[in-house]
């Protein structure tokens, strides 16, 4: 058994002091693991650049010879010990859905942050104790064994359950289907409870119904809610880290992104959390778990995170087209569509990461899967004349892979989907999935089928829709950051990364389209790029075309087809 103590003692530096205590089975060295990564996010985190101190003590407090053999991994020479204690501290300063953060308001953790296991003894039974002010409450998925202590019965449990100690966390609590559904609020911020139980129910238990039953006995969502801008969700086994911001709109202006972001990581709760992938069953926290399935475990649940706020009456029409016309947006403003696939994108997601990356190299695992899925949806609809829908898919995926403790392959989803769809699903996995057809033609052709279609729409940035190019403000610098192949921009030599000093001698005050009309012909930009400040002249043309969904005349069948689809 692994037992673990979070202390501190100048909670304003931001360092966690972390002792690790474990019984010695006759070893003559132990290895302490650090995770590289954590669940949630696909691309290496490094966490062990966030340690500043580290040694080893047996059970009299004696030191004992250790020493660090590769970038995460210590080594430690038991001699004799009957138990031996690692003591480390830990620098918690990043507050986002996946890091640790610790300052005088609240200890938070991603234990998969900063929780080291010993090698070969990773299924071992793990305590938790938490030394923090006596009125702080605990709001985690483990279990609790006393007020400031938890217990997990491996470490892949206490990876994946983080937690906020605090004394000014709020709670309510909802259930569905007599499960506990717990909500947790930290920061600054009035949650209107009953509001928000209300909706939750609805979402929760729509996907509930989906799959038929849910994977665990209770489930917690985690908000972080700040003063500034932010938004970022991270999935657990019973649990879900939300950060949102600011607090003056979270539950207003912002309260469709907190429902879907909320949505989208319940739906986790099974895709990815229990539905896996064969690649990441189990996790190798030492280095990279790579998958072409991104378009799955991403791809659906962005889409099925929507579209259950769509069928619970959560969200009317006009809240869920906009969810997809986003996607839209996203998807044809990035030129990376044209040279990487979106399964290739997956595994490259190890490589750089969720970063922009080098212009039009790859597409979103995200965007790019909710749109092939909703595709394979329309699809199967269509084939089985209403009596089959995606759904099907992920309960199968569920009852047959996930109860089973079994992983599912690229070749498993496939092949389900074709079943459920006919072949005209292989043509999404080949041009789309697999290749970098364009999505067009295949969206305009295959949403009619449940009674839905594209229209045309022009991009509202005027940058992007008469010169083709994207540019935002960073540090109070207008920078250009996307340029479309053979736009009039793209002739004329302007570059990612340079900065617009002006339009037509107009210092850059507020956004560009204020500087602009959708009738201008004729406009000079002043740029400052690495070496040379130079003014381009450019011709206005037609760039960045954007498309937006629609509800579509149709025949009787397809309006069934429809309600099939959206409940």
């Amino acid at each position: 058994m692994a037992h673990y103590l979070f202390s501190y003692t100048h909670p304003h530096r931001h360092f966690v002091d972390i002792d690790m205590t474990i019984e010695v089975r006759g070893e003559e060295q132990l290895y302490f693991q650090l995770p590289a990564w954590r669940p949630g996010r696909y691309e290496l985190g490094n966490f062990s650049r966030n340690v500043q101190k580290w040694t080893a003590y047996n059970e009299k407090g004696e030191q004992l010879p250790h020493q660090k053999i590769t970038k995460d991994k210590w080594q430690v020479d038991t001699l004799g010990a009957k138990i031996i204690t690692i003591a480390y501290n830990y620098y918690a300063n990043k507050l986002d859905a996946g890091s640790s953060y610790l300052d005088e308001k609240q200890l938070y953790v991603n234990p998969v942050n900063c929780c080291m296991y010993v090698v070969g003894r990773i299924e071992e039974e793990c305590n938790v104790e938490l030394d923090v002010p006596a009125d702080y409450e605990i709001a985690c998925g483990l279990e609790k064994t006393g007020k400031h202590s938890m217990r997990a019965f491996c470490f892949d449990e206490l990876a994946e359950s983080p937690f906020i100690a605090s004394n000014s966390l709020q709670y309510d609590v909802y259930e569905v289907e007599g499960i506990p559904f717990n909500l947790w609020f930290q920061g600054p911020c009035t949650p209107p409870f009953e509001k928000l139980k209300k909706d939750f129910v609805a979402f929760t238990q729509e996907q509930i119904d989906c799959f038929g039953g849910f994977p665990c006995k209770d489930f917690h969502f985690l908000f972080q809610i700040t003063p500034y801008k932010s938004y970022h969700g991270v999935e657990h086994t019973n649990s879900t880290v939300i950060l949102l911001g600011s607090e003056n709109d979270v539950f207003e202006e912002r309260y469709d992104d907190l429902l879907g972001i909320s949505s989208h990581e319940l739906y986790h709760t099974w895709n990815i959390k229990s539905i896996r992938p064969a690649e990441m069953l189990p996790y190798n926290y030492t280095q990279e778990n790579y998958s072409r399935l991104g378009f799955v475990t991403e791809g659906v649940t962005t889409y099925m995170g929507d579209l259950m706020l769509y069928r619970s009456r959560v969200f009317n029409w006009q809240q869920f087209s906009k969810t997809q016309n986003e996607n839209l947006k996203r998807h044809l403003e990035n030129e990376g569509r044209h040279n990487l696939s979106v399964s290739d994108s997956s595994f490259d997601t190890w490589l750089d990461g969720y970063e922009l990356g080098i212009p039009n190299r790859k597409t979103s695992i995200y965007t790019e899967g909710a749109l092939c899925m909703f595709m394979i949806d329309a699809l199967i609809i269509s084939h089985s004349e209403g009596k089959h829908t995606l759904h099907d898919v992920m309960k199968v995926l569920y009852t047959d892979y996930a109860l089973k403790g079994k992983g599912y392959t690229e070749d498993d989803f496939q092949s389900l989907c074709v079943k459920y769809g006919g072949l005209e699903v292989s043509q999404v996995f080949t041009q789309h999935i697999y290749g970098t057809e364009d999505y067009l033609p295949s969206l305009k052709a295959i949403l009619p089928k449940i009674a839905l279609e594209l229209n045309d729409l022009e991009n509202p940035s005027l940058t992007a829709s008469l010169f083709g190019f994207l540019s935002a403000k960073i540090n109070g610098k207008c920078i250009i950051k996307k340029i479309m192949n053979d736009s009039v921009a793209d002739k004329a030599g302007m570059a990612v990364e340079d900065e617009i000093l002006s339009v037509d001698d107009n210092a850059i005050e507020m956004t560009l389209n204020d500087y602009l009309s959708r009738d201008v012909n004729e406009v000079t930009f002043h740029l400052k790029s690495r070496f040379e400040n130079k003014y381009i002249t450019l011709q206005a043309g037609v760039h960045y075309p954007l498309q937006q969904l629609h509800k579509a005349a149709a025949t009787n069948q397809l309006k069934v087809f429809r309600k099939v689809w959206g409940k």
